[in-house]
Parts: C-alpha cells; structure tokens; sequence
C-alpha cells in the first residue's frame, strides 16, 4: 500500500470532521488492492481477515467515506462500484468480463455549451463509455 495515498485519505479524513476508525482503515486498504470493487467483493474479501465483520458495516463505512469525498461510487448495472482516487477521470465499461477501467483524464475532451451551466449547475461530469475492453476482444479473436 502506497503510504503517501494512505497518508493523504487519512488527512482529507481528519480535516472533513470524519474518524480514522479500523473499520475505515481497512476498507481504504482494500480499495487500493482491488480495482473497482463492489461492496459485496469488499466484504468477500476482507472475510479471512475480519471474520465478525458484516456486510452492512462495510455497506455503511462505504457510505460515510462517500459522504467525506474520499470514496466515490459508480453505479453499475444496479450495483454499485468504488474507488479511492484524487482526480475525476471517465471510465470504460466492458460488456464482457464487466471489469469497470479508468480512462485518464483528457483522453476524453467534452464541450458544454455555457448555457448548460447556467442551466443546470453540474457538479460534475461522468463518462462511461461501453464496449468491448483489448483482453476480451483478444479472447474473442483467439488470440493470446
């Protein structure tokens, strides 16, 4: 685990009125093991380590990080995903293997007109493209 990330969550943590709890803690450190995980592939996960830990503790610690802007949640097909990460970028949803990937940020250039700010005051823009990602059209194609 990377100790500066760990390091800057648990300050963002701190300095938004949140708890640096276990629970918290150990959620964070499996978020930056696995890539975009459910909350079920969490609990799975953490299951050998943390044996009395339940699903809706997970479900919820998920949540409070949510709502002190170090988690976000990506809703996928009915299910949410999460990750940790400091700059909003796009992903691409493959329709296969239903791995969710990060597109880096300007790989994807947006135009808005300005009038669709006054309108509608976003927040923020997210972009999921949908396809095909370069292992499962290898796969398909027979190739290794």
């Amino acid at each position: 685990m990377d100790g500066s990330i760990i390091d800057t969550v648990i300050a963002r943590i701190k300095e938004r009125g949140g708890r640096v709890t276990v629970q918290r803690l150990a959620i964070i450190n499996v978020l930056m093991r696995l890539d975009h995980p459910t909350a079920e592939e969490i609990y799975q996960f953490m299951q050998d380590e943390f044996p009395t830990l339940s699903f809706t503790t997970v479900y919820n610690t998920l949540k409070s990080l949510k709502e002190l802007g170090v988690v976000h949640e990506h809703y996928q097909d009915e299910r949410s995903r999460f990750e940790i990460t400091e700059e909003p970028h796009h992903h691409f949803h493959c329709v296969v293997c239903d791995k969710l990937i990060d597109i880096e940020p300007g790989r994807i250039l947006l135009h808005m007109e300005p009038e669709v700010e006054t309108e509608y005051s976003p927040l923020e823009t997210k972009v999921v493209l949908e396809g095909i990602c370069k292992e499962c059209r290898k796969q398909e194609s027979g190739q290794s």
